[in-house]
């Protein structure tokens, strides 16, 4: 019996606790953010717990429960098949995946590998990097990603480069973006690479890809993107942001199980990223080769179609509308509170679901720590207290396609009350 028959006929599918609404396709239909009753429909298809208002997908995003049962005859599958399917057809599965996701994002197949995570992606990018020589800059932000910071420090260490970290405004518009990354490549003439973030994971602010990009390839600087939080999050054409080096998350706002990263190296820059040592020679321009993973999980893997199904049926430009409407539900609510720092620009271009906020006076990260326990504890919404900022500390909301308007009206409440 071969895969597809299996899945087709296993009844080992999740329990009747675990039993959504029919989906069917809404890609192509315009769905208001605000009809309640589609996006009901939709809050169906997740097994939320209850204890909890979970604000917080920024972490890694719930699978649908379509995803669920597709990963549960999946990991059904590949346990009872074992190392029989994996070494005879787990490739041609692979590829095929691959494929799919390369035509999503219209690029070749082969300028893709499956990653375990963003991160993963990101350090084989940072570290394998091979264009720098003794005395060149780098250049970071404090808005990147800690791990990516960390990975771009060690640089100094290993390649006798000098490593130089910026503060990013804070609000911002898309020219103070601009402005800011200009300035940094002014000042540091010798730059050869920078880190960029597509959406910061510390305050959701978009930044302009596009136009960054441009810029720095203008004077022979190299973008490697940290794309963890935008693809699924919210509707972009991949190849029009320009940039040749990138790292995706798909467990974070595609739904995939835990376990599944993206790596993307534009097939003519290939030999620019040095291939995992034990994995090739140094002359080998196959993108897999940058990646190592060892025994992955297969299961995991084998669900991204379902994942992807399950998201395009609603289609993304809904999906981004409806987080984004939930964002500015609490947003709009504590805007004029005059006690409250909204980190993330309002102008949509330049934030999708993910917002940050602080307040006044409390910039420690023990101080949003103490305030994530008071919204929790106190109030029933979890969040997550962030650090690492130029300006401080603060606490991200990350709401998802399973929250409701009700859930940003808490939010906002609580806020609301905490400071008056």
């Amino acid at each position: 019996m071969d895969r597809r028959q299996f899945l087709t006929s296993s009844a080992l599918i999740a329990g009747a606790s675990m039993v959504a609404s029919p989906m069917v396709s809404f890609a192509n239909t315009s769905r208001a953010p605000d009809d309640e009753d589609f996006w009901k429909i939709i809050r169906n298809q997740y097994n939320v717990t209850n204890k909890i208002t979970n604000m917080e997908a920024g972490y890694w995003g719930i699978m649908s429960i379509p995803v669920t049962q597709a990963y549960i005859r999946n990991t059904h599958f590949v346990n009872s098949n074992n190392t029989y399917y994996v070494r005879r057809e787990y490739n041609q599965d692979y590829n095929k995946i691959i494929e799919r996701i390369a035509k999503k994002l219209g690029v070749g197949a082969d300028e893709l590998v499956l990653t375990r995570n963003a991160t993963e992606a990101m350090s084989s990018l940072i570290n394998g990097y091979n264009k720098l020589e003794e005395g060149d800059t780098v250049i970071y932000a404090d808005q990147d990603y800690g791990s990516m910071q960390s990975e771009m420090r060690y640089l100094r260490k290993y390649r006798g480069v000098d490593v130089v970290e910026i503060a990013a405004p804070e609000p911002a518009s898309k020219q103070d973006m601009i402005d800011a990354y200009e300035k940094a490549l002014n000042d540091h003439p010798k730059c050869k690479m920078i880190l960029l973030t597509h959406v910061s994971n510390r305050t959701g602010i978009i930044n302009p890809v596009k136009e960054i990009t441009e810029m720095s390839k203008a004077r022979g600087v190299d973008v490697l993107l940290d794309a963890a939080h935008s693809w699924g999050q919210f509707d972009f054409d991949f190849q029009d942001l320009g940039v040749d080096f990138v790292g995706f998350n798909m467990h974070k706002w595609i739904g995939v199980p835990l376990g599944v990263g993206l790596l993307y190296i534009r097939k003519n820059r290939v030999l620019d990223i040095d291939p995992i040592r034990g994995e090739a020679g140094p002359e080998n321009d196959n993108v897999r080769t940058r990646i190592h993973t060892g025994t992955v999980n297969f299961a995991s893997v084998l669900t991204v179609p379902d994942a992807l199904d399950f998201r395009e049926n609603i289609g993304q430009k809904n999906i981004e509308g409806r987080v984004r409407a939930i964002r500015n539900q609490w947003v709009g609510q504590v805007r004029d509170n005059k006690m409250v720092e909204i980190l993330t620009p309002d102008d949509e271009t330049m934030h999708a679901a993910i917002t940050s906020f602080r307040i006044k006076g409390r910039t420690s990260y023990e101080d949003n720590a103490e305030l994530m326990k008071t919204l929790h504890e106190k109030y029933g919404v979890f969040t997550v207290a962030i650090g690492g900022l130029a300006n401080g500390g603060a606490i991200r909301v990350s709401p998802s396609l399973y929250n409701s308007r009700e859930d940003a009206d808490k939010l906002a409440a609580a806020i609301n009350d905490i400071t008056s």
